[in-house]
């Protein structure tokens, strides 16, 4: 038993013996090549020698290439032999060989293995390199889309939606030079141009928040109306289409509009609407046209004002319905006569004449004496308006101080007022040697008619007429002086109202007709005055 245990031992140890020179033996083979399992630059290099593994290296460089991979999923391949692609040996390779362990050639066999990089013994042409990425198709200019920031965009509607950003497929050309390089480099056969982030990148996208909140405020503040009413059912609509061109955001996200935009705006809209400083056509009692200008009367924009109160409505972000501020506002708007309405004082300077009309209706008419035009007082021409009334009161000047009884201001020092005690006749050339001093002189009674009715704000039209109707002199109650009658001399007879009122004319009376004398008396021609009607004489002053 004792011998059989020793002979059990021996034949252990020759086993272990046999085992242990087995496993040297080819950890010795190991000493020569690679284990099992060892890559280098890509290439299996198991079992082989070193020179082995350089001239599989250097057989496999000739057919190298590299697969780019772009964004749309396309490839392209560089192919080694157009970049000069090669192996020279360096001695690395033989370095990897001896850095193994033979006593571990078995873990090895069955362990994962090794893989080495050969960087400095795989040369190649930059310049040749950098000329085949340049061909590539996905650097082609002609091919390329660049990529786009999201952006606010007004849409047909007039509403301001996110227009989403273009990825585009634009490459980063030094980017793609240098990951290719690298990559050739090291010996890969791939490259990924999404995934190694050559693709250059919008920078604004359309979850952006400050782009949600410029749409937000473009909406609220490029949906503004502002409607002014203007008068005479005119309107006029300041829209978006106009606003949203003085608007703009900063960089809080804060409206800003262009002052100056909204003021130069301003300034056109008060060159359409105002009327102060035009010359209006203007109907006259006599059916003529003239044009006077308007001076005081019309309208007239508050240009600063209405620019400031406009562009605080729109920084308010809220549309809204109003009135331009007026310097000057007129009664009415595109009625009767423009700006003039159906309620108004009219006055024509060539025929001596004014007429006094209160909603449309004729509660005056009579001759009256204007400016002294010898003396440098001519009455001034234009549209004016009564600025207030005064009874009992007294007109001072350098050289006279002269009470009335109706006093109606409409420009300046010049007004409407009562003259009967200073003067018996009105109308004719009167005021072209003996006028005022640039007043109305009207006969009493009628001045008194126009007090009673008249407020101020009404309109007053001086012009001269371009026609001298005939009117004839006309003298108050009590005197008289020489007609101014056209083609009326002295020995002609003028009948008129005594109270300096129109005139009456007996039925069939016509002009220039022949008034039948008693016997033994002249005949003289009778001048019936323009307007008269067919009835009987009432209190007549016969001036001869």
């Amino acid at each position: 038993m004792r011998k059989r245990t020793i002979w059990m031992l021996v034949a252990l140890v020759i086993l272990l013996l046999g085992v242990a020179g087995a496993y040297t033996a080819i950890g010795m083979h190991y000493q020569t090549h690679f284990f099992e399992n060892v890559v280098i630059n890509g290439f299996d290099v198991s079992d082989l020698t070193a020179a082995e593994a350089e001239k599989l290296i250097a057989d496999k460089a000739e057919d190298y290439r590299i697969a780019v991979t772009t964004r749309e999923g396309t490839q392209e391949v560089i192919e080694g032999s157009e970049i000069g692609y090669r192996f020279v040996s360096h001695g690395e390779v033989q370095e990897f060989l001896e850095q193994q362990n033979i006593f571990t050639w078995l873990p090895a066999f069955f362990g994962s293995g090794s893989s080495y990089t050969v960087d400095v013994s795989m040369e190649f042409d930059e310049a040749l390199l950098n000329q085949a990425v340049s061909r590539m198709d996905c650097m082609d200019s002609a091919q390329v889309t660049s990529p786009r920031n999201a952006f606010v965009e007004k849409q047909a509607d007039g509403t301001w939606t996110i227009v989403p950003e273009v990825e585009g497929n634009e490459l980063d050309a030094k980017k793609v030079s240098d990951l290719i390089r690298e990559r050739v480099e090291h010996g890969a056969t791939g490259v990924n141009l999404e995934e190694s982030g050559c693709y250059t990148e919008p920078s604004v996208r359309a979850d952006d928040g400050a782009l949600r909140a410029e749409a937000a405020v473009r909406n609220r503040y490029g949906s503004i109306t502002v409607t002014y009413e203007m008068g005479g059912g005119v309107t006029e609509v300041l829209g978006p289409e106009t606003i949203t061109e003085w608007f703009s955001i900063d960089e809080n996200m804060q409206p800003v509009f262009d002052r100056e935009a909204v003021r130069a705006w301003v300034e056109r809209f008060a060159q359409i609407y105002d009327t102060i400083g035009t010359w209006p056509a203007f109907v006259t009692s006599n059916g003529e046209t003239v044009y006077p200008e308007a001076r005081t009367y019309g309208w007239q924009m508050d240009q600063e004002t209405e620019t400031e109160e406009l562009y605080n409505i729109l920084m308010a972000g809220e549309s809204v319905t109003r009135s331009p501020v007026w310097f000057e506002s007129a009664r009415t708007r595109m009625g009767k006569n423009g700006d003039i309405g159906d309620t108004y004082v009219e006055i024509d300077y060539t025929n001596q004449r004014m007429w006094y009309y209160k909603d449309g209706v004729l509660l005056v008419e009579t001759p009256v004496v204007t400016g002294n035009v010898s003396a440098g007082n001519a009455s001034p021409e234009g549209i004016f308006c009564i600025v207030g009334k005064e009874e009992n009161a007294i007109l001072k000047g350098e050289d006279y101080e002269t009470p009335v009884s109706y006093w109606m201001p409409f420009y300046g020092g010049v007004g409407i007022h009562d003259a009967d005690t200073w003067r018996t006749s009105y109308g004719g050339d009167i005021y072209q040697w003996g006028g005022s001093h640039g007043c109305i002189n009207t006969p009493t009674a009628q001045a008194a008619v126009i007090f009673q009715n008249i407020d101020a704000g009404t309109p007053v039209v001086c012009y001269s007429s371009g026609i001298n109707y005939g009117y004839s002199q006309i003298g108050t109650s009590g005197g008289g002086t020489q007609s101014s009658t056209p083609g009326v001399t002295d020995g002609d007879i003028v009948i008129i109202d005594g109270g300096g009122g129109t005139a009456s004319a007996q039925e069939d009376w016509a002009d220039e007709s022949v008034y039948q004398p008693e016997a033994g008396q002249e005949e003289f021609p009778i001048t019936i005055e323009d307007g008269w009607s067919d009835e009987s004489l009432g209190d007549e002053t016969v001036i001869y």
